[in-house]
């Protein structure tokens, strides 16, 4: 079936214009360049080789599907294009849907370990490949196809092959899929306590809120291993916890907007501690910047260093374009793209050391000084 050249003008149009967005990731303010003739003339030019040369019949939609999908994932982690058949079942995922006790991202190879839930296998380490689900090979799959397989029935067991980051070494690991970890409260020596965030779908209980309020002194915030990746989460928490008032900055192609805080505030006016590593990234990231912009004190290790913001576009043929279109800013200023948040208070919990001990640590530990910077000449 051949397609009229205007209509494959068009699609092509459709197809590059779907990496001109994430102009965003270099926060470009220009209009993007018209495509220019030439990069028209190659695609068709492929195009109909593609269906001229190739061994084995192929149609025009698939190829167009495939270029699709191409240009959305090739202009940034976590962007995909989803085509309508798609559309439904991506839609219908729910964020408290028995998962993989993983959170993953997926650039260019093989998807990738942003953290593991709490209680875990301690070998998966960020950053390790997971290079198979079941028999299916991550390599082959979109970001939206990662989230869909890991998905399934609570209780299930399904073998997964991860591959070490530092020495490319495969292993193999059989992972049982559950519900996202709650928050939860860890009561602490005196009147204070801990509040576990490794996930921010879910919502406050009536007894958690009730500890929450009900605490006195300082409160510790953990957000080690809190990844995921709806940043509306994040924000939403930081109302709950924080109250109204403002948020963070994000900087994108439209220029830099401040996002607004709402919520009950059932820990507003109080002492925090909150708690990060190399595990906080993405939504767990953007929490602990709302509560450090508004007053509480960052310890532990430096996070992941990864804050985008996520958009979904619906597109006329029905189907769907998943991108990135603006980075939340650090307190620099910089929009946190490998640039990691840095904590007031360093702190790297021992091995073997219980989370009771590292919170009691974290609120022992004594603030620094603050830091004056000289303006003119420097002082004798």
């Amino acid at each position: 079936m051949a397609l009229r050249a205007d209509a494959l003008r068009g699609l092509l149009v459709l197809v590059l214009a779907a990496a001109l967005p994430l102009a965003a990731a270099a926060q470009a303010k220009e209009p993007a360049a018209p495509l220019a003739p030439e990069s028209i003339s190659l695609f068709e030019k492929v195009f109909g080789m593609v269906l001229k040369d190739y061994v084995d019949p192929t149609s025009p939609e698939t190829v167009i599907r495939g270029a699709l999908q191409g240009a959305a994932s090739s202009v940034g982690p976590e962007c995909v294009y989803i085509p309508p058949s798609d559309v439904a079942a991506y839609k219908a995922m729910r964020p408290d849907d028995p998962v993989l006790p993983l959170y993953v991202t997926k650039d260019q190879d093989f998807a990738r370990v942003l953290a593991v839930f709490p209680g875990q296998d301690p070998s998966i380490r960020p950053l390790d490949a997971l290079r198979f689900i079941g028999d299916r090979s991550t390599y082959d799959m979109n970001y939206a196809q990662i989230q869909e397989a890991m998905r399934g029935k609570a209780g299930d067991k399904v073998p997964c092959v991860f591959m070490k980051s530092d020495s490319w070494q495969s292993y193999s690991l059989t992972l049982v899929r559950q519900a996202p970890p709650q928050p939860r409260w860890v009561a602490l020596p005196g009147a204070g306590g801990a509040l576990v965030l490794a996930a921010l779908d879910g919502s406050p209980s009536d007894a958690l809120v009730k500890s929450l309020k009900g605490s006195r002194g300082t409160v510790v915030v953990d957000l080690r291993g809190c990844a995921p990746a709806d940043t509306q989460d994040a924000l939403r928490w930081a109302g709950l916890l924080l109250g109204p008032g403002p948020g963070p900055t994000l900087k994108g192609p439209k220029g830099s907007r401040q996002e607004r805080l709402e919520g009950p505030g059932y820990l507003a006016g109080r002492p925090l501690r909150v708690l990060v590593n190399g595990t906080t990234a993405r939504a767990g990231e953007v929490l602990a910047l709302s509560l450090t912009e508004r007053g509480a004190v960052l310890a532990g290790e430096p996070t992941f260093g990864w804050a985008p913001l996520f958009e979904e576009f619906p597109l006329d043929n029905g189907g769907l374009l998943r991108l990135t279109t603006a980075y939340f800013l650090d307190p620099d200023g910089q929009p946190m793209k490998n640039r990691p948040l840095q904590p007031a208070i360093h702190l790297t919990p021992a091995a073997g050391q219980t989370d009771l001990q590292t919170y009691q640590e974290v609120l022992k530990a004594a603030l620094p000084a603050p830091q004056v910077k000289a303006h003119g000449a420097a002082a004798s």
